[in-house]
């Protein structure tokens, strides 16, 4: 199996789709406000792929994955394309996109009747790889987004 590439994206006109008044500033502001993230995307990011691959056995669909990170003004995270919303907690940002690389390996894998289900198979996972992550810990962080994300499909 091939574990793709990835790349962090700070895109003016992307953030702009979802906030009109997003402007050059504000890119430079969220590239500046995201260097803690970077650093742990940049330690951590082939090991949570192998991960990925490793307890989801489920081959990549694509061999790049551009990672696009949008204001915390913008309402959403999501997997295709891959963007993910700043929040100043990294290591919750992390977590995020930990998930949305797991939605971004299901595509087309198997068949869930609703999202619902496909979140319900998906926690159990997310939570192995968050702690395969050991000895860096997350378990505040994983515990705070299983609440407010996976808590809305149980």
């Amino acid at each position: 199996m091939v574990i793709p590439k990835t790349e962090l994206r700070y895109s003016w006109i992307y953030n702009k789709q979802f906030n009109p008044d997003f402007n050059i500033k504000d890119q430079k502001k969220l590239k500046r406000d995201c260097k803690k993230f970077e650093n742990l995307y940049n330690k951590y990011l082939l090991r949570i792929l192998n991960l990925i691959e490793k307890y989801h056995s489920k081959e990549w669909k694509y061999t790049f994955i551009p990672i696009y990170i949008i204001s915390n003004k913008n309402p959403i995270n999501f997997s295709d394309p891959l963007t993910i919303r700043y929040k100043k907690n990294e290591k919750y940002m992390l977590i995020v996109l930990i998930h949305e690389l797991l939605h971004n390996n299901s595509f087309g894998q198997r068949k869930f009747e609703d999202s619902r289900q496909l979140h319900i198979y998906m926690e159990p996972i997310l939570n192995k790889i968050v702690k395969g992550l050991l000895p860096f810990d997350l378990s505040e962080e994983l515990e705070l987004f299983n609440q407010r994300t996976m808590g809305f499909y149980k």
